[in-house]
């Protein structure tokens, strides 16, 4: 189970003090709910939305990612062949965690290991409640999708081998986090096929 928190979502001009939203998900042993429901169903006064609302543009060509300023050049050039101008910077791991929860973007990928468990676990429960998660970026780059192998999630019960201190507990090998599976097989595909000239120059 996931909660975030976001503190300033909107102000109220009379009394200027800002209002927050909270999110929560919860995934376990095939029961999956999430706030996001709750939302969707009060905005269209009918029955529950329950399905992957990031699936339902599974097949739009288009995809639209969230990065941090210091992602990897190759990373960065890559993304722009696969997203266009639909890149986006922002701060903080968590609130890029949150806008793929949103909606407002289909990927936050960062391909360094310089954000932690604790900065995705929350993100990573609503995401799988919704149909998403968070994987190795790495991992991912390696695998053979055609061999059918799952999708390499982030676990959190694991310490990294060898390393000390905070870096047994952060994400290695770094990280994408998604909405629809469907949409992030599309996007690896995508991503591969344009990093490997780029990294040809290395």
């Amino acid at each position: 189970m996931g909660v975030i928190n976001q503190p300033f979502v909107s102000r109220d001009p009379n009394a200027l003090r800002w209002k927050g939203q909270c999110y929560w998900g919860l995934s376990y042993m095939g029961t999956n709910m999430h706030s996001l429901q709750l939302t969707i169903s009060r905005r269209n006064g009918s029955e529950t939305h329950t399905g992957n609302t990031g699936s339902e543009a599974a097949f739009s060509p288009s995809f639209s990612a969230v990065i941090s300023a210091s992602e990897k050049e190759t990373i960065k050039a890559a993304l722009s062949r696969v997203c266009g101008d639909r890149i986006f910077g922002a701060a903080g791991a968590g609130y890029k965690s949150l806008c793929v929860v949103q909606g407002l973007v289909d990927i936050y990928i960062f391909s360094e290991d310089t954000t932690f468990k604790w900065d995705s676990c929350a993100a990573h429960a609503i995401l799988r409640a919704m149909g998403g998660g968070i994987v190795d970026l790495k991992e991912c780059l390696e695998r053979n999708p055609e061999t059918g192998l799952d999708l390499p999630q982030l676990v959190y019960h694991v310490e990294n081998e060898g390393a000390a201190g905070v870096d047994r507990w952060a994400n290695k090998g770094g990280l994408i986090a998604y909405r629809s599976r469907k949409r992030l097989e599309t996007f690896l595909s995508l991503l591969v096929q344009n990093l490997a000239p780029a990294e040809t120059h290395t």
